[in-house]
């Protein structure tokens, strides 16, 4: 199919980390690409530096990502091999009772061979890591030292330059108006493309495009958010890992003389901004009695795609959708898992094994999402 201007072996829809990373890949492997992204603008939105977790407590399959993403990231091959990592922040896990606590010990052999790296600590040496922890409610800890910040600018061009350099073709401004999965066309604002294989990693714009061609996925767009304490500090800087508390959904992160807060929740119902914010404070002043009269101010506001399983969609539809591949829904983790995501849908259209169960990331229905206040998991994109 290749020759031809609007034509070629693999079309990618979308323009963030897991899009580009998919174009750098798959080019590199001498498949024909070519990526259609959205504006500079739109493409530039979001935190410029993020954390990303290789530790996903109850949910291995996404450990395994983020661990293969990892090392990848330590000698990021878009840029001659240059560890992007900026800083090791590490990653403290507590959890809420010792039922919670159980449940994360009985997996921590399969997340270890997964080649995450855990620690179990003890109340005091939890503390340790985080002395503005509740001492009444850090039973245990799980400690993992692979959390770190990355540079999403750096990541991001140095996927396009990659993938240009190996000749794929990145073209922005096009928003995708029709796509025909039995012939693989698509039509866009500026045109018309027609290939082999259309790649849907446009984030939650990922379903609405499935659902044009007929195809239903498990993934919607939420919105996010993420807050700053008041500097609770009048000198130097925190010394707190990024922390999360399962049960609540609540994660911290010491940066400069403040806190960065988020609170982990799924839902489809788009009125519940001004409930989650007071949970968030609630939650704060609950596990961290020393900030309980902190102020709390949003930081950061936006959309992620997110699944109810928590869990990304990837992998190729089958029957009358077969030209069609999927990689969304991933509920904030698209940074950690981009690289290992390309390789994926590389070895899938090369007809290789990708080395990995895709059997949790499969594109079908899963569970319903809850509508109310309290649920799962996802606000932010820590």
């Amino acid at each position: 199919m290749p020759g031809q201007r609007n034509t070629t072996d693999m079309l990618i829809v979308g323009g963030g980390v897991t899009a580009l990373s998919i174009a750098y890949h798959c080019a590199r492997a001498d498949i024909d690409v070519i990526l259609l992204g959205p504006d500079a603008a739109e493409a530039a939105a979001g935190p410029a530096t993020r954390p990303v977790r290789t530790y996903q407590p109850g949910k291995v399959h996404n450990s395994e990502l983020t661990v293969r993403s990892l090392a990848d990231y330590r000698a990021f091959a878009p840029a001659g091999g240059a560890d992007l990592v900026l800083s090791d922040v590490g990653w403290l896990v507590v959890p809420t009772g010792r039922q919670e606590a159980a449940e994360l010990e009985r997996e921590l052999a399969a997340q270890r061979a997964a080649g995450v790296e855990l620690e179990q600590l003890t109340p005091d040496r939890a503390r340790a890591y985080n002395p503005w922890l509740d001492p009444a409610g850090a039973e245990s800890a799980i400690w993992c030292p692979q959390s770190y910040l990355l540079d999403v600018d750096k990541v991001t061009r140095g996927y396009a330059a990659g993938a240009r350099e190996h000749g794929a073709r990145l073209l922005a401004g096009h928003t995708v108006t029709g796509l025909d999965a039995k012939s693989g066309r698509v039509t866009t604002t500026l045109g018309e493309f027609a290939a082999e294989t259309v790649v849907l990693a446009a984030e939650a714009g990922s379903g609405e495009l499935a659902a044009s061609a007929g195809l239903e996925l498990p993934l919607w767009a939420q919105s996010a958010e993420l807050y700053r304490t008041d500097p609770v500090l009048t000198e130097g800087e925190l010394d707190a890992p990024f922390t999360v508390h399962p049960a609540s959904g609540l994660k911290t992160l010491g940066a400069g003389r403040s806190f960065v807060v988020g609170l982990e929740r799924i839902s489809r119902r788009q009125d519940l901004r001004d409930v989650w914010f007071q949970e968030a404070a609630d939650e704060l002043a609950r596990r961290y009695p020393k900030l309980k009269d902190t102020g709390l101010h949003t930081m950061w506001t936006g959309t992620v795609d997110v699944t109810p399983a928590r869990t990304a969609c990837i992998g190729r539809a089958g029957g009358a959708h077969e030209r069609i591949f999927v990689a969304a829904g991933y509920t904030g983790q698209d940074l950690g898992q981009a690289p290992a995501t390309g390789r994926i849908i590389r070895d899938l259209y090369l007809g290789r094994s990708p080395g990995a169960d895709l059997t949790p990331f499969a594109l079908t229905p899963s569970a319903p999402a809850p509508s109310g206040a309290a649920g799962g998991a996802a606000s932010g994109a820590a």
